[in-house]
């Protein structure tokens, strides 16, 4: 390569960096490491150097070393756990080398890493009885209930907002140019711009629940798309795939991340379900007159499980027996 073209080439990458690519620089950088692959590690010491350059603008090169890290993640609640699963998927599997992908519309660079390197996946996993709070290198704030897993790509960026949430998930999401945030809940996706909702996708309940508490989403679940207003919580029915829309409180939909659960209006056997997991114990209800019971609820963390138990039994007429660690809930007669 000559010297011309090199020093043209890192001048291209130097304003690519920066955020103020020109037409035909996007592919100009493509077409420059696709040619060689020995260029792709020269595209990074660019990188290196324009992050040390004393004319980078500071913010920009903190966002660029924000994603460049792949996963910030500044867990607040104990333990967190985090895996990595390579996938199957790789488009030239000879390339290991991951290229960082900025803040600034960086479309080349992602192009790039996408065709050179394989995904990977992290996921974060909380146990029962426990909650965890992360901040996703885009800004976004995400609270897990306890049960829940949530998923997403090293490619995680400005043009790539994806996550697969298993459980509950409560969300602050960053509103940024470039791609919608999305959640993929099983039975839907959730896609937002800059917002705060709460998904509710447990496997082993029946119903899949957006709350949406400000900005607005959009529910996507094939051809179908249902747009949310701030105070609407729609559940999706799992058995017979009908999508049924309410009104409520948001703060309530996301009180369990304020050590608290507050409902105005939920079903005992509901209830069972949440406190199973948030006290990380086995209930059964032996007594399906009272399972649909519904009622006023507000807790907070600081009640043990036998107090919540002992409350229950002055609302509705039921008794409750441990057996070993698992607790037993049967109608009065």
């Amino acid at each position: 390569m000559k010297m011309e073209s090199r020093n043209t080439i890192r001048e291209i990458a130097f304003r690519y960096f920066g955020g103020q690519a020109g037409d035909g620089d996007e592919q100009a950088l493509y077409d420059f490491v696709v040619q060689d692959r020995s260029h792709l590690k020269l595209l990074k010491q660019w990188e290196r150097e324009w992050s040390a350059s004393e004319t980078a603008d500071p913010g920009t090169a903190r966002e660029w070393e924000r994603l460049r890290q792949r996963l910030a993640l500044r867990g607040e609640m104990p333990q967190m756990r985090v895996s990595r699963t390579p996938t199957l998927l790789r488009r030239i599997a000879s390339v290991a080398a991951m290229v960082a992908v900025g803040v600034c519309g960086l479309l080349g660079v992602w192009k790039i890493a996408s065709d050179l390197s394989p995904a990977h996946y992290y996921t974060v996993e909380v146990p029962l009885g426990e909650k965890s709070r992360i901040v996703l290198s885009d800004g976004t704030v995400v609270w897990l209930n306890a049960g829940s897993t949530l998923t997403y790509s090293d490619r995680f960026s400005a043009l790539n907002r994806r996550v697969e949430l298993s459980g509950e998930g409560y969300f602050e999401v960053t509103k940024q140019r470039g791609a919608a945030f999305r959640v993929n809940a099983g039975a839907y996706e959730v896609r937002v711009t800059g917002t705060r909702f709460d998904v509710s996708a447990y496997p082993e309940d029946e119903f899949v629940t957006t709350t949406l508490a400000e900005g607005s989403v959009e529910l996507m679940r094939g051809e179908q798309r249902i747009r949310m207003q701030p105070g609407e919580s729609i559940q999706f029915d799992r058995k017979s795939e009908a999508f049924l829309r309410s009104y409520v409180d948001p703060a309530q939909a996301y009180s369990w991340t304020e050590n608290r659960i507050e409902f105005d209006n939920i079903t005992l056997r509901m209830l069972l379900a949440k406190l199973s997991r948030q006290y990380n114990v086995r209930i059964f209800l032996e007594s399906d007159s009272v399972k649909e019971r519904r009622f006023h609820v507000s807790l907070r963390n600081d009640e043990t499980i036998r107090d919540v138990l002992d409350a229950l039994k002055d609302i509705i007429p039921v008794r409750y027996e441990y057996k070993g660690d698992d607790i037993y809930i049967r109608e009065m007669k």
